[in-house]
Protein backbone atom coordinates (compact mmCIF):
# COMPACT_ATOMS: atom_id res chain seq x y z
CA UNK A 1 0.00 0.00 0.00
CA UNK A 2 3.27 2.17 0.58
CA UNK A 3 4.23 2.90 -3.03
CA UNK A 4 0.61 3.33 -4.12
CA UNK A 5 0.38 6.12 -1.53
CA UNK A 6 3.81 7.96 -2.21
CA UNK A 7 3.97 7.79 -6.04
CA UNK A 8 0.31 7.65 -7.49
CA UNK A 9 -1.48 10.15 -4.69
CA UNK A 10 1.04 12.79 -5.81
CA UNK A 11 0.45 12.37 -9.32
CA UNK A 12 -3.27 12.72 -9.21
CA UNK A 13 -3.59 15.35 -6.75
CA UNK A 14 -1.06 17.55 -8.83
CA UNK A 15 -2.82 16.55 -12.11
CA UNK A 16 -6.19 17.73 -10.35
CA UNK A 17 -4.40 21.22 -9.98
CA UNK A 18 -2.97 21.42 -13.40
CA UNK A 19 -6.48 20.79 -14.80
CA UNK A 20 -7.86 23.22 -12.40
CA UNK A 21 -5.50 26.28 -13.10
CA UNK A 22 -6.58 27.50 -16.01
CA UNK A 23 -10.32 28.76 -14.16
CA UNK A 24 -9.03 29.02 -10.35
CA UNK A 25 -9.65 32.26 -9.57
CA UNK A 26 -12.87 32.54 -11.94
CA UNK A 27 -14.66 31.90 -8.37
CA UNK A 28 -14.92 31.76 -5.14
CA UNK A 29 -15.73 28.07 -5.16
CA UNK A 30 -13.37 27.30 -7.76
CA UNK A 31 -10.63 29.40 -6.16
CA UNK A 32 -11.44 27.44 -2.46
CA UNK A 33 -11.08 23.88 -5.07
CA UNK A 34 -8.51 25.13 -6.34
CA UNK A 35 -6.55 25.79 -3.03
CA UNK A 36 -7.71 22.63 -1.42
CA UNK A 37 -5.79 20.42 -3.84
CA UNK A 38 -2.46 22.65 -4.16
CA UNK A 39 -2.85 21.78 -0.50
CA UNK A 40 -3.69 18.11 -0.51
CA UNK A 41 -1.08 17.70 -3.35
CA UNK A 42 1.95 19.19 -1.15
CA UNK A 43 0.95 17.42 1.75
CA UNK A 44 1.08 13.65 -0.15
CA UNK A 45 4.60 14.58 -2.07
CA UNK A 46 6.98 14.89 0.99
CA UNK A 47 5.92 11.20 1.61
CA UNK A 48 8.98 10.39 -0.80
CA UNK A 49 11.98 9.50 0.88
CA UNK A 50 14.00 11.80 -1.78
CA UNK A 51 12.00 14.47 -0.90
CA UNK A 52 12.14 14.11 2.67
CA UNK A 53 16.01 13.99 2.60
CA UNK A 54 16.20 16.91 0.44
CA UNK A 55 14.24 18.90 2.08
CA UNK A 56 15.52 17.77 5.79
CA UNK A 57 19.25 19.02 3.74
CA UNK A 58 17.60 22.51 2.73
CA UNK A 59 16.05 23.73 6.22
CA UNK A 60 18.65 22.12 8.56
CA UNK A 61 15.68 20.42 10.11
CA UNK A 62 15.66 17.13 9.90
CA UNK A 63 11.89 15.67 10.37
CA UNK A 64 10.14 18.92 8.77
CA UNK A 65 8.29 17.15 6.44
CA UNK A 66 5.92 16.34 9.44
CA UNK A 67 5.28 19.79 9.92
CA UNK A 68 4.92 20.41 6.33
CA UNK A 69 2.61 17.23 5.91
CA UNK A 70 0.16 18.73 8.43
CA UNK A 71 -0.04 22.79 7.78
CA UNK A 72 -0.90 21.54 4.52
CA UNK A 73 -3.51 18.65 6.18
CA UNK A 74 -4.67 22.25 8.02
CA UNK A 75 -4.77 24.30 4.23
CA UNK A 76 -6.66 21.64 2.83
CA UNK A 77 -9.37 21.64 5.86
CA UNK A 78 -9.58 25.11 5.62
CA UNK A 79 -9.98 25.53 1.73
CA UNK A 80 -12.63 22.67 2.10
CA UNK A 81 -15.01 24.65 4.87
CA UNK A 82 -14.43 27.55 1.85
CA UNK A 83 -15.36 25.30 -0.79
CA UNK A 84 -18.19 23.73 0.63
CA UNK A 85 -19.60 27.31 1.85
CA UNK A 86 -19.18 28.71 -1.74
CA UNK A 87 -21.14 25.59 -3.51
CA UNK A 88 -23.72 25.93 -0.72
CA UNK A 89 -24.79 29.57 -1.47
CA UNK A 90 -26.54 30.46 1.70
CA UNK A 91 -25.99 33.15 3.75
CA UNK A 92 -23.47 32.83 6.74
CA UNK A 93 -23.25 34.52 10.27
CA UNK A 94 -21.33 37.79 10.22
CA UNK A 95 -17.73 37.42 10.27
CA UNK A 96 -17.76 33.17 9.76
CA UNK A 97 -15.31 33.40 7.10
CA UNK A 98 -12.88 35.86 9.38
CA UNK A 99 -13.52 33.04 12.09
CA UNK A 100 -12.84 30.10 9.91
CA UNK A 101 -9.47 31.79 8.44
CA UNK A 102 -8.20 32.98 12.24
CA UNK A 103 -8.76 29.15 13.27
CA UNK A 104 -7.20 28.24 10.84
CA UNK A 105 -4.45 30.62 11.36
CA UNK A 106 -4.01 30.03 14.81
CA UNK A 107 -3.74 26.10 14.16
CA UNK A 108 -1.26 26.36 11.67
CA UNK A 109 0.58 28.69 14.47
CA UNK A 110 0.40 26.49 17.46
CA UNK A 111 1.32 23.25 15.17
CA UNK A 112 4.46 25.63 14.41
CA UNK A 113 5.79 26.56 17.60
CA UNK A 114 4.82 23.06 19.18
CA UNK A 115 6.61 21.52 16.36
CA UNK A 116 10.20 24.08 17.01
CA UNK A 117 9.40 24.19 20.62
CA UNK A 118 8.51 21.22 22.05
CA UNK A 119 8.46 17.90 19.88
CA UNK A 120 11.54 16.26 19.99
CA UNK A 121 13.73 15.76 16.52
CA UNK A 122 15.66 12.49 17.27
CA UNK A 123 14.85 11.12 13.91
CA UNK A 124 14.87 12.24 10.56
CA UNK A 125 11.59 12.04 8.26
CA UNK A 126 8.15 12.33 9.42
CA UNK A 127 7.40 9.10 10.77
CA UNK A 128 10.24 9.79 13.91
CA UNK A 129 7.35 11.44 15.82
CA UNK A 130 6.32 7.55 15.88
CA UNK A 131 8.73 6.78 18.86
CA UNK A 132 7.04 9.56 20.89
CA UNK A 133 3.42 8.79 21.39
CA UNK A 134 3.82 9.05 24.95
CA UNK A 135 4.78 12.64 25.18
CA UNK A 136 3.31 15.00 26.22
CA UNK A 137 4.39 17.33 23.45
CA UNK A 138 3.27 14.90 21.02
CA UNK A 139 -0.05 14.36 22.27
CA UNK A 140 -0.78 18.32 22.14
CA UNK A 141 0.91 18.66 18.30
CA UNK A 142 -1.36 15.87 17.22
CA UNK A 143 -4.56 16.73 19.25
CA UNK A 144 -4.55 20.31 17.30
CA UNK A 145 -4.00 18.64 14.07
CA UNK A 146 -6.29 16.11 14.84
CA UNK A 147 -9.21 18.47 15.93
CA UNK A 148 -8.88 20.88 13.42
CA UNK A 149 -8.97 18.07 10.35
CA UNK A 150 -12.01 16.61 12.40
CA UNK A 151 -14.16 19.68 12.54
CA UNK A 152 -13.56 20.48 8.97
CA UNK A 153 -14.14 16.91 7.22
CA UNK A 154 -17.80 16.48 9.99
CA UNK A 155 -18.61 19.62 8.94
CA UNK A 156 -17.96 19.31 5.13
CA UNK A 157 -19.62 15.97 5.15
CA UNK A 158 -22.78 17.31 6.71
CA UNK A 159 -22.94 20.43 4.65
CA UNK A 160 -22.63 18.44 1.37
CA UNK A 161 -25.18 15.72 2.46
CA UNK A 162 -27.47 18.31 3.53
CA UNK A 163 -27.19 20.08 -0.06
CA UNK A 164 -27.47 17.24 -2.39
CA UNK A 165 -31.39 17.93 -2.14
CA UNK A 166 -30.96 20.82 -3.63
CA UNK A 167 -28.50 19.86 -6.64
CA UNK A 168 -30.44 18.46 -9.74
CA UNK A 169 -30.45 14.70 -10.34
CA UNK A 170 -27.06 13.47 -12.38
CA UNK A 171 -23.66 13.51 -12.35
CA UNK A 172 -23.94 17.20 -10.23
CA UNK A 173 -25.83 14.95 -7.38
CA UNK A 174 -23.29 12.25 -7.82
CA UNK A 175 -20.19 14.60 -7.24
CA UNK A 176 -21.69 16.14 -4.13
CA UNK A 177 -22.56 12.93 -3.03
CA UNK A 178 -18.95 11.96 -3.86
CA UNK A 179 -17.53 14.85 -2.01
CA UNK A 180 -20.04 14.25 1.39
CA UNK A 181 -18.48 10.69 1.10
CA UNK A 182 -14.77 12.23 0.69
CA UNK A 183 -15.35 14.20 3.70
CA UNK A 184 -16.18 11.38 6.04
CA UNK A 185 -13.61 9.51 4.90
CA UNK A 186 -11.57 11.66 6.22
CA UNK A 187 -13.45 12.21 9.68
CA UNK A 188 -13.06 8.57 10.07
CA UNK A 189 -9.51 7.82 9.21
CA UNK A 190 -8.96 10.76 11.83
CA UNK A 191 -10.96 8.85 14.44
CA UNK A 192 -9.60 5.77 13.45
CA UNK A 193 -6.19 7.36 13.79
CA UNK A 194 -6.58 8.23 17.13
CA UNK A 195 -8.19 5.28 18.09
CA UNK A 196 -5.16 3.08 16.73
CA UNK A 197 -2.19 5.11 18.22
CA UNK A 198 -3.85 5.16 21.47
CA UNK A 199 -4.48 1.33 21.53
CA UNK A 200 -1.04 1.20 20.24
CA UNK A 201 0.72 1.61 22.83
CA UNK A 202 3.55 5.16 23.75
CA UNK A 203 6.38 3.96 21.44
CA UNK A 204 7.30 1.85 18.39
CA UNK A 205 9.74 -0.66 16.89
CA UNK A 206 13.16 0.62 15.54
CA UNK A 207 14.56 -0.91 12.47
CA UNK A 208 18.27 -2.24 11.37
CA UNK A 209 19.36 1.31 10.92
CA UNK A 210 17.46 2.49 14.31
CA UNK A 211 14.93 4.21 12.66
CA UNK A 212 11.35 4.06 14.09
CA UNK A 213 9.11 1.82 12.32
CA UNK A 214 5.92 3.47 11.15
CA UNK A 215 3.33 3.12 13.52
CA UNK A 216 0.60 2.86 11.27
CA UNK A 217 -1.79 -0.25 8.97
CA UNK A 218 -3.39 -0.73 6.60
CA UNK A 219 -6.61 1.08 7.16
CA UNK A 220 -4.23 3.50 7.97
CA UNK A 221 -2.79 3.96 4.63
CA UNK A 222 -6.32 3.08 2.47
CA UNK A 223 -8.24 5.30 4.13
CA UNK A 224 -6.09 8.98 3.73
CA UNK A 225 -5.97 7.41 -0.18
CA UNK A 226 -9.83 6.35 -0.74
CA UNK A 227 -10.41 10.53 0.91
CA UNK A 228 -8.35 11.35 -1.82
CA UNK A 229 -9.68 9.22 -4.79
CA UNK A 230 -13.20 10.47 -3.84
CA UNK A 231 -12.22 13.91 -3.73
CA UNK A 232 -10.77 13.97 -7.10
CA UNK A 233 -13.89 11.95 -8.48
CA UNK A 234 -16.27 14.39 -6.39
CA UNK A 235 -15.11 17.38 -8.64
CA UNK A 236 -14.55 15.68 -11.80
CA UNK A 237 -17.61 13.38 -12.42
CA UNK A 238 -20.09 16.55 -13.22
CA UNK A 239 -17.23 18.12 -16.05
CA UNK A 240 -17.07 14.39 -17.01
CA UNK A 241 -21.02 14.14 -17.70
CA UNK A 242 -20.54 17.11 -19.77
CA UNK A 243 -17.93 15.45 -21.63
CA UNK A 244 -19.97 12.17 -21.92
CA UNK A 245 -22.84 14.29 -23.02
CA UNK A 246 -20.80 16.38 -25.87
CA UNK A 247 -19.30 12.96 -27.35
CA UNK A 248 -22.60 11.42 -27.22
CA UNK A 249 -24.34 14.33 -28.90
CA UNK A 250 -21.34 14.85 -31.13
CA UNK A 251 -21.81 10.51 -32.14
CA UNK A 252 -25.26 11.45 -32.50
CA UNK A 253 -24.51 14.30 -35.15
CA UNK A 254 -22.40 11.78 -37.22
CA UNK A 255 -24.60 9.31 -37.40
CA UNK A 256 -27.35 11.53 -38.71
CA UNK A 257 -25.23 13.17 -41.33
CA UNK A 258 -25.45 10.73 -43.85
CA UNK A 259 -29.42 10.75 -43.65
CA UNK A 260 -28.96 14.47 -43.44
CA UNK A 261 -26.89 15.44 -46.14
CA UNK A 262 -29.10 13.96 -48.77
CA UNK A 263 -32.26 14.99 -47.20
CA UNK A 264 -31.11 18.83 -47.46
CA UNK A 265 -29.47 18.33 -50.74
CA UNK A 266 -33.07 16.89 -51.89
CA UNK A 267 -34.81 20.10 -50.15
CA UNK A 268 -32.41 22.71 -49.00
CA UNK A 269 -34.86 24.91 -47.54
CA UNK A 270 -35.49 23.71 -44.32
CA UNK A 271 -31.81 24.13 -43.00
CA UNK A 272 -31.28 27.01 -40.97
CA UNK A 273 -28.00 28.76 -41.66
CA UNK A 274 -24.85 27.39 -43.54
CA UNK A 275 -24.93 23.70 -43.97
CA UNK A 276 -22.28 21.75 -41.76
CA UNK A 277 -19.70 19.21 -42.33
CA UNK A 278 -18.56 16.38 -40.69
CA UNK A 279 -15.27 17.76 -39.84
CA UNK A 280 -16.82 21.11 -38.59
CA UNK A 281 -18.89 19.05 -36.33
CA UNK A 282 -16.41 17.29 -35.15
CA UNK A 283 -14.04 20.63 -34.49
CA UNK A 284 -17.08 22.62 -32.90
CA UNK A 285 -16.75 22.74 -29.32
CA UNK A 286 -19.02 23.34 -26.57
CA UNK A 287 -22.56 22.29 -26.45
CA UNK A 288 -24.26 20.46 -29.16
CA UNK A 289 -27.72 19.48 -28.18
CA UNK A 290 -29.28 22.44 -29.78
CA UNK A 291 -27.86 21.36 -32.87
CA UNK A 292 -28.50 17.77 -32.76
CA UNK A 293 -32.30 18.71 -32.22
CA UNK A 294 -31.67 21.02 -35.34
CA UNK A 295 -30.54 18.43 -37.41
CA UNK A 296 -33.16 15.83 -36.54
CA UNK A 297 -36.04 18.67 -36.76
CA UNK A 298 -34.70 19.71 -40.23
CA UNK A 299 -35.14 15.85 -41.35
CA UNK A 300 -38.89 15.99 -40.27
CA UNK A 301 -39.25 19.54 -42.12
CA UNK A 302 -37.86 17.97 -44.97
CA UNK A 303 -40.09 14.68 -44.83
CA UNK A 304 -42.93 16.86 -44.42
CA UNK A 305 -41.61 19.16 -47.85
CA UNK A 306 -41.28 15.65 -49.80
CA UNK A 307 -44.62 14.56 -49.12
CA UNK A 308 -46.59 17.24 -49.87
CA UNK A 309 -44.39 17.52 -53.05
CA UNK A 310 -46.13 13.77 -53.68
CA UNK A 311 -48.46 14.47 -57.28
CA UNK A 312 -52.46 13.45 -56.49
CA UNK A 313 -52.78 9.75 -56.95
CA UNK A 314 -49.54 9.05 -57.34
CA UNK A 315 -48.36 5.39 -57.10
CA UNK A 316 -46.45 4.61 -53.71
CA UNK A 317 -43.01 2.93 -52.78
CA UNK A 318 -43.81 -0.83 -52.62
CA UNK A 319 -42.43 -1.82 -49.51
CA UNK A 320 -42.31 -5.32 -47.73
CA UNK A 321 -45.24 -5.49 -45.10
CA UNK A 322 -42.44 -7.54 -42.32
CA UNK A 323 -40.33 -4.51 -42.61
CA UNK A 324 -40.80 -1.78 -39.33
CA UNK A 325 -41.51 1.70 -39.74
CA UNK A 326 -38.21 2.73 -38.93
CA UNK A 327 -36.86 0.91 -42.46
CA UNK A 328 -40.29 1.81 -44.11
CA UNK A 329 -39.57 5.83 -43.45
CA UNK A 330 -35.74 5.39 -44.51
CA UNK A 331 -36.68 3.33 -48.00
CA UNK A 332 -39.44 5.78 -48.71
CA UNK A 333 -37.34 8.75 -48.13
CA UNK A 334 -34.28 7.19 -50.05
CA UNK A 335 -36.67 7.08 -53.02
CA UNK A 336 -37.51 10.67 -52.65
CA UNK A 337 -34.72 11.67 -52.44
CA UNK A 338 -33.84 10.07 -55.93
CA UNK A 339 -36.60 11.37 -57.23
CA UNK A 340 -35.99 14.82 -56.53
CA UNK A 341 -31.97 14.61 -58.04
CA UNK A 342 -33.80 13.12 -61.51
CA UNK A 343 -36.46 16.81 -61.36
CA UNK A 344 -39.25 13.91 -60.44
CA UNK A 345 -42.16 14.26 -57.67
CA UNK A 346 -41.56 11.81 -54.63
CA UNK A 347 -43.70 9.23 -54.54
CA UNK A 348 -46.47 8.90 -52.36
CA UNK A 349 -45.46 7.58 -48.81
CA UNK A 350 -46.66 4.06 -48.22
CA UNK A 351 -49.89 3.46 -46.05
CA UNK A 352 -47.50 2.20 -43.29
CA UNK A 353 -46.76 5.95 -42.93
CA UNK A 354 -49.74 7.73 -43.50
CA UNK A 355 -51.49 5.95 -41.10
CA UNK A 356 -49.45 5.48 -38.19
CA UNK A 357 -47.31 7.63 -36.03
CA UNK A 358 -43.96 8.04 -36.69
CA UNK A 359 -41.24 10.56 -35.00
CA UNK A 360 -41.92 11.53 -31.68
CA UNK A 361 -43.55 13.87 -29.06
CA UNK A 362 -40.29 15.68 -27.51
CA UNK A 363 -37.32 16.60 -29.02
CA UNK A 364 -35.34 13.87 -27.47
CA UNK A 365 -37.78 10.88 -28.66
CA UNK A 366 -38.01 12.93 -32.33
CA UNK A 367 -33.84 12.57 -32.04
CA UNK A 368 -33.90 9.00 -30.86
CA UNK A 369 -36.74 8.13 -33.57
CA UNK A 370 -34.69 9.78 -36.33
CA UNK A 371 -31.35 7.81 -35.42
CA UNK A 372 -33.27 4.75 -35.88
CA UNK A 373 -34.37 6.08 -39.33
CA UNK A 374 -30.52 6.58 -40.07
CA UNK A 375 -29.40 3.69 -39.25
CA UNK A 376 -32.24 1.80 -41.18
CA UNK A 377 -31.41 4.35 -44.30
CA UNK A 378 -27.50 3.84 -43.87
CA UNK A 379 -28.11 0.01 -43.83
CA UNK A 380 -30.17 0.11 -47.32
CA UNK A 381 -26.78 1.38 -48.89
CA UNK A 382 -25.71 -1.72 -48.36
CA UNK A 383 -28.23 -3.63 -49.55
Amino acid sequence: MRPLFTWLMPALAWAVVLWRTPTAFATRANRALWGGFVSIALGVSVRPEAVESGLAQLTQVRDVTLLLKHLAGVGAAYFLLEYVQAVRRRPEGRGAARGRLLFTCAAALALTLLFFLVLPHDYDGAFGIDAHYGDPGVAAYLGVYNLVFAVATARGAALFWANRASVPRGAVRLGVTLLAAASATGLSYTLYRVYFVLSSGDATELDADGKPVPLTDTVCEMLPALMIVLFVLGVTVPPLGTLVGYVRDQYALWRLYPLWADVIGAVPQVVLGTPSSRLRDLLTPGDRSVDLAHRAFAIRDAVLVLREDTPTGGGAVLLDASEDLARVEARWLRTAVLHRTRDLPAPAPPAALTGAATGGRTPREEIAWMLTVAAAYRNLGDD
